[in-house]
């Protein structure tokens, strides 16, 4: 049987050993370093919105995620029957997947001819806000990471910097697993061989891969469905939520509705600057 570190696999059930789940989600992109590269070089100031790449992780204890999956699911079967909707595009039914673009658009289930989009949005907010877990997230600014001659791979950097976190916010002798959403095969393929190796042979700067892999299980890579399309995975989701508006924070120095909501639970709230919220360089 091949393990988690072989191939990118999805996660099906959570092992009775398990004590935490970490579920990631990311914003911004880590790919667009040649435009950066090019506005550097011409010596042209750099949008905001190109400037940073953030990626959050929301760090669950077994009976908060189960806990938040009885939420999500409540919140769901109010405003979709059994939280299913009839996608058009598919031409099937499919489960509600809260999706943070989409709700902000109001498309596909989020549609006002769907749903009671203002009601459904103060259920979403209160829901949110019952969601118990541990937020942690770090966003690479492009333009200084490249003006300053770095070189490392931006996803794994940020992914290191997140990996310390999660040791230092989770209790020792006890095991957690980690979900990331599944972006592409050669870009989960690579990811995977980065954390492999941090979390079996090299550790980080700061933690040994000794404590890594005592602390760690598995890293898997979740789509948003499962393949019927009949289920989310409600981490996933929830992350999704957290990390657009903190990625938002950490571009724009303002704090939205959103983030107002679940700003308690960022590590080292209410000071979280380089704790809970980390901007490198």
């Amino acid at each position: 049987m091949s393990k988690w570190y072989d191939k990118p696999t999805k996660l099906l059930s959570i092992g009775k050993d398990i004590d935490y789940v970490m579920c990631i989600d990311e914003n911004g992109s880590s790919s667009n370093l040649t435009y950066v590269l090019k506005q550097i070089s011409n010596e042209k100031e750099l949008s905001e919105d190109d400037k940073y790449f953030t990626i959050t992780g929301c760090i669950f204890t077994k009976k908060q995620y189960l806990d938040s999956k009885k939420l999500i699911k409540t919140l769901k079967n109010k405003y979709w029957n059994n939280g299913v909707f009839y996608d058009t595009k598919l031409n099937k039914e499919k489960a509600v997947c809260f999706h943070s673009r989409d709700i902000r658009k109001h498309d596909n289930c989020f549609n006002d001819s769907i749903i009671n989009y203002d009601e459904f949005m103060v259920d979403l907010s209160n829901t949110m806000k019952d969601i118990q877990c541990k937020i942690i997230s770090i966003s690479i600014n492009l333009y200084e990471y490249l003006k300053k001659g770095y070189t490392h791979n931006v996803y794994n950097v940020a992914f290191d910097f997140l990996l310390e976190r999660y040791i230092y916010e989770t209790e020792n002798k006890k095991k957690g697993i980690i979900m990331l959403e599944a972006r592409g095969k050669d870009e989960d393929k690579e990811l995977l061989e980065h954390i492999s190796k941090v979390i079996n042979k090299t550790g980080t700067k700061q933690i040994s891969n000794r404590e890594l892999k005592s602390k760690i299980s598995g890293v898997y890579f979740n789509p948003k469905w499962n393949e019927e399309y009949s289920s989310t995975y409600v981490g996933l989701e929830i992350t999704d939520l957290f990390s657009y508006p903190i990625h938002k924070f950490v571009k724009r120095n303002t704090k939205d509705k959103a983030f107002l909501i679940f700003e308690d639970k960022i590590v080292g709230y209410p000071n979280y600057k380089n704790k809970g919220i980390k901007t490198f360089p």
